[in-house]
């Protein structure tokens, strides 16, 4: 690292910052002695520690807020012989070692045994805090007995300091009934004023006279007003009692000097347990001012990981962030391969920010190399929580101005300087940060001797992040697989920039723009443009006209492949509809065949039976009368079958029953069927309850719970599943899909639906954290929806964010 990077970056307000919140002198030395780490293990440690302070200072009132009194520069001195504690520091002893013991009963108490990183600090300390008999009840017994809640020694202390304060407190009320009766006296003969009152000189009790009857009172005079009208005048018989009063405040210290002796002698033994205890407090104290340094900075403890890599979610300039809070506009960034697609081959280790001038290129910097020496110093950083972090060996920056009258150097030669540093140093653990690269010399020689010193640390394996202003260095990334470019965007119809990182193209620096909008002579700008040409000034318009055409392209791209694959799919189902129509056609004109048949034939049978029976009857009226009705009512009945017949629909086809896979497991390389939908896709990659699945060159991140594994060797073909709806709608979503529901003003009913739709919204596009905004209010629209998130299978837990962002207003939902 360099000598002034606490300074560029400036950690060094951070760290007074820290320093000013400690109450405890050793905890302010620790956060002096804070210093950047590439211990994994101690970091880790201390994070945790950190992570839990922070969870007490939010939810825990009952935990000691006071009395973090740091006494090891007192224990240090009472380990020589025959030394004593003062009165002040006994107080002081008392009070510290009732907070001391008042964290440990916290941090050991069943109801807070989450707290196991501060649990295990607490039990490490080895005053025996368990039994009755332990140390600290043998120290704290003895203090109950030798000084009170006010920080005075007990008159009982001892019968020699009992007696001798009754003693002095006759002797004192016996000079107050002298003093009082000389003064009166003294009032009656007109020798001293009327509202003359006892005061006290020397530590002595004296009587105002005036100055002409001074001698009227026998005694001594012990001093005189300015304006020498006054005599201040002890009495004679009040002189005695003074003096033996004297004697008995000699004789009170002294027994208290010998009660503090004697005390200290006993704790003398316990001298290193008290220390290690004290240096608990002072832990505790330092990492309570960590704490209220990374809430005051909106920061959190993200996901650790031992290698070298960054994977940033809205990050923020914590400095920028004290001062403007929401206003600062987060970044996201990535560096190496995060653990979770440890499978791809894409990695990016250097990344290339142009922009602007005014634009927040530098700021941006400094925000990434100030959160990563927060981190690797044990201090939370303002990401979101679940932003991986990486750890790297060192840290080198090149910021500003470094000229040197001293040393004769000018800006570019110290440039130069800290550049053949940095490639001396350089390593696959390295992240460096350059700011203006290639700058302060001739364009053309400083973007060649720029665009070399990359391509050397791009070969030493280094991570770095640096700002330029040169089209070649941009270039870099077409030819450099681990190099990316990243812009800070500028609005080019209100001129101003908007101090967003978007990485994965360059940014135009506007210079004639920018000159233009603050009034620039246009005559003058016209100059330049001409003897720059017109293939240079177009080229960072091109630059920008090309990034917005690629992502117009690949938008539309994307609209035309899935009202494709939604075309072949409709022109599929309508063709197999029609074959099983065509199918089903066939069956009901057969079937309606028979039933016609079966209709003849009845009719032809009641037709014979009807001749038989009027043949039999040889034709009676009667009979052949009852003939005929039978004979009639026969016709009518198959006159209404064969209009049923021809009045029924056919039936529609009906899918083929596809029987229902066996629960197979799912691992990289399964062929899954998203539930609910009729999409297809493959897992590459397993994160714990999740799976990332890729479908036509898309990728979602979806739980466990909502994949079927199928025997399917290879993705279906367009025409075999429906991916296109569904990927659609989830790219759709994602683009405008808001982490954080507003539910205030509503319906229990209207909210409870509203909420379920976000939670399968959220689960759909893997997201782990979500927000519900409903207010505080009477608690009943956050009741309900805390009860909703309790029920809801998908929901890990929920708590409510934290004060300084709407507290009880506000629930987190973490989801499975």
């Amino acid at each position: 690292m360099n000598n002034n990077t606490e300074q560029k970056l400036g950690f060094d307000r951070i760290r007074q910052m820290v320093a000013d919140r400690c109450t405890n002198s050793l905890a302010a030395r620790m956060a002096s002695e804070m210093a950047f780490t590439t211990d994994s293990r101690w970091l880790r440690r201390e994070l945790q520690l950190v992570d839990e302070m922070m969870q007490i200072v939010q939810m825990e009132t009952e935990f000691p807020q006071q009395d973090y009194i740091d006494l090891t520069p007192t224990l240090s001195h009472l380990r020589m012989g025959n030394t004593a504690i003062s009165p002040e520091a006994l107080f002081d002893l008392k009070l510290s070692l009732r907070t001391i013991a008042d964290c440990y009963r916290f941090l050991t108490s069943e109801e807070h045994l989450r707290y196991t990183a501060l649990r295990e600090e607490a039990i490490g300390i080895e005053l025996g805090y368990g039994g009755s008999a332990s140390q600290l009840n043998v120290i704290n017994s003895l203090l109950g007995r030798l000084i009170d809640d006010h920080g005075d020694i007990y008159d009982n202390a001892s019968p020699q300091l009992a007696e001798i304060r009754r003693t002095r407190t006759k002797k004192a009320a016996e000079i107050d009934a002298q003093i009082s009766h000389a003064l009166a006296r003294a009032k009656r003969e007109g020798w001293a004023a009327d509202d003359a009152e006892v005061t006290l000189r020397d530590g002595r009790p004296v009587i105002p006279l005036l100055t002409t009857h001074r001698r009227r009172i026998r005694g001594l005079i012990q001093d005189e007003s300015a304006s020498h009208q006054t005599a201040f005048v002890e009495p004679a018989e009040v002189v005695e009692l003074g003096n033996d009063l004297r004697e008995l405040d000699f004789d009170e210290r002294h027994e208290v000097q010998r009660l503090l002796l004697s005390f200290t002698d006993r704790i003398r033994p316990l001298l290193p347990q008290l220390d290690e205890a004290y240096r608990f407090l002072a832990k505790l104290d330092f990492l309570r001012a960590k704490a209220h340094c990374g809430l005051d900075l909106g920061g959190c403890v993200p996901q650790l990981t031992d290698r070298p890599m960054l994977d940033w979610l809205d990050a923020r300039h914590p400095l920028l962030y004290l001062q403007k809070r929401d206003a600062v506009v987060p970044f996201s960034l990535q560096l190496g391969q995060p653990t979770q697609q440890e499978n791809d081959s894409k990695e990016t280790r250097i990344v290339i920010i142009s922009g602007p001038n005014a634009g927040g290129k530098s700021v941006c910097l400094k925000a990434i190399g100030l959160i990563q020496y927060m981190l690797q110093c044990g201090l939370p950083v303002p990401l979101r929580p679940t932003s991986e972090c990486g750890l790297f060996t060192n840290l080198f920056i090149d910021i500003g101005d470094q000229q040197s009258i001293d040393n004769d150097l000018s800006t570019y030669t110290s440039h130069l300087l800290n550049m053949k540093q940095l490639l001396d140093t350089a390593t696959p653990g390295t992240l460096f940060l350059l700011d203006e690269l290639g700058g302060g010399t001739e364009p053309r020689s400083g973007c060649a001797i720029a665009e070399a010193l990359l391509e050397e640390l791009y070969a030493k394996g280094s991570f770095g992040i640096a700002t330029t202003h040169f089209a070649d260095l941009k270039l870099l990334a077409d030819r450099l697989p681990a190099v990316a470019n990243a812009a800070m965007l500028f609005d080019t119809t209100a001129m101003r920039p908007l101090y967003r990182l978007s990485v994965g193209h360059p940014g135009s620096s506007f210079a004639f723009e920018i000159a233009e909008s603050v009034g620039f002579p246009k005559e003058i700008l016209q100059k330049a443009a001409s003897k720059v040409g017109t293939a240079q000034l177009n080229f960072e318009h091109q630059l920008q006209q090309l990034e917005t055409d690629k992502r117009d392209i690949a938008r539309q791209r994307e609209e035309l492949r899935v009202a494709d694959e939604f075309l072949s799919e409709i022109t599929q189902k309508y063709q197999r509809l029609n074959a099983q129509l065509e199918e089903r056609r066939h069956d009901i004109v057969g079937n309606a065949r028979r039933q016609a048949q079966q209709i003849l034939a009845d009719a032809n049978r009641t037709v014979e039976r009807t001749i038989s029976d009027i043949k039999r009857s040889q034709a009676e009226k009667e009979a052949t009368q009852a003939a005929r009705s039978r004979l009639a009512e026969a016709a009518a009945s198959n006159q209404a079958a064969l209009q049923t017949l021809q009045a029924t629909p056919p039936r529609p086809p009906q899918a083929p029953h596809q029987p229902k896979e066996p629960d197979l497991p799912i691992t990289t390389g399964t062929i899954v069927r998203i539930d609910g939908q009729d999409t297809f896709g493959q897992v590459v990659e397993i994160k714990g309850s999740k799976a990332v699945v890729e479908s036509n060159s898309l990728r979602l991140t979806l739980p466990l719970d909502r994949l079927t594994a199928t025997r399917k060797q290879k993705l279906p073909t367009q025409g075999n599943s429906r991916p296109q709806s569904s990927l659609g709608d989830a790219l759709e979503k994602r683009t405008h899909f808001n982490p954080t529901l507003d539910l205030r003003g509503k319906r229990a009913d209207e909210a409870i639906d509203l909420l379920h739709r976000f939670l399968d919204d959220a689960l759909l596009l893997g997201e782990k954290e979500v927000r519900i905004l409903h207010g505080k209010g009477y608690g009943i629209l956050m009741s309900i929806i805390r009860q909703q998130l309790n029920a809801s299978p998908h929901v890990r837990r929920h708590r409510p964010e934290r004060a300084e962002l709407g507290g009880e207003g506000i629930t987190v939902a973490e989801l499975r």
